[in-house]
């Protein structure tokens, strides 16, 4: 059962705005600008994902960039080696991700993982994960996999060009950061952050650790794999050394903890200033000091991880609610 919070939040008037003026952005931008935002539309959709795992069940996953690549190298492999459908390939990367991700938490559970070894064994996994991609030819090996031209077929899983695909992740990552919201109004939400705060008083309450621990990987498993899915149709190239490579994951942690971890809108936050933060400035400098752009980008993240730990989002919400008294 989803708590109201949810349904007031769907009937928000600022979020459905806040959509349509996003939506309207392809009309009014040029095609540098609107692909940044896309990338950073594919990061919070990704960021998003992981939050059900790291944020609300404080699992610190480092092994999603085998899940992005499932989604992303075999739904392409199964249509370029075996001519499959790629919606069809969306949903079996989809299920085979979701299938792994509860086999991790199952580990986790089994084995009484401390949280320290818990990353090193998902970080295990996603390091096992690149070489397998990076020495399987089905899968592209290290040359990686051209998909066909996109053609703006719907059925053959295509998006148009630049704006159908800015439309198709806004719509993905407007999608999970919803359903983030509705986990955390719902008794699944209530679990996870019992078990991320005490693990042992949730057992002692009657909580069951393994099932909400799987539950959450399998769901953050088989989103993130639909995003993958998603990505490497826009890039029409499969390269295994982004798509499978921890490092994504990496960039993924950093966005839900500077934009605040555990909150519903918090890993979009971050991933919507710092994605398009990072490309304005390698843009703009990259070309100028060689890695000037890499130390503002440090900069910025430290300062911001200095002043507000928790994240960007419970700051915006406290200088908020500094304001209203002062309005009234």
């Amino acid at each position: 059962m989803i708590g109201q919070g949810f349904y007031k939040t769907l009937a928000s008037p600022w979020l459905w705005g806040a959509l349509l003026l996003t939506a309207a952005l392809p009309l009014m931008l040029n095609s540098y600008y609107l692909h940044i935002l896309t990338i950073a539309l594919v990061y919070v959709a990704l960021a998003s994902a992981w939050n059900i795992v790291g944020g609300m069940a404080g699992q610190i996953s480092l092994a999603h960039s085998l899940f992005i690549g499932t989604g992303a190298m075999l739904s392409t492999a199964l249509l370029v080696k075996l001519g499959i459908n790629m919606w069809a390939g969306l949903v079996i990367s989809a299920a085979i991700a979701g299938l792994l991700g509860a086999i991790i938490a199952w580990i986790d559970f089994r084995f009484q993982l401390g949280h320290l070894s818990f990353v090193l064994i998902t970080l295990a996994f996603a390091e096992m994960a690149a070489i397998v991609v990076e020495g399987w030819e089905f899968l592209g090996g290290a040359s990686g996999l051209l998909l066909p031209r996109d053609t703006g077929d719907v059925w053959a899983f295509q998006f148009g060009g630049v704006r159908g695909a800015f439309w198709v992740m806004l719509g993905l990552a407007a999608t999970i950061a919803l359903i983030n919201v509705a986990i955390l109004n719902s008794p699944l939400g209530y679990y996870l952050r019992t078990i991320r705060d005490n693990e042992k008083a949730a057992q002692a309450i009657g909580v069951d650790v393994l099932r909400h621990k799987m539950i959450a990987m399998t769901i953050s498993a088989v989103l993130t794999s639909i995003v993958g899915t998603c990505y490497v149709r826009y890039l029409t190239f499969a390269d295994p050394y982004l798509l499978a490579s921890p490092l994504i994951t990496i960039e993924i942690v950093l966005f839900a903890t500077v934009g605040g971890l555990g909150r519903a809108f918090g890993p979009a936050l971050g991933a919507l200033l710092l994605v398009p933060l990072g490309e304005v400035l390698r843009g703009q400098l990259g070309g100028a000091v060689p890695g000037l752009h890499y130390f503002i980008y440090g900069v910025v993240v430290i300062v911001v991880i200095l002043v507000t730990p928790r994240g960007l989002l419970p700051l915006f919400e406290k200088l908020v609610r500094r304001r209203r008294p002062a309005a009234s």
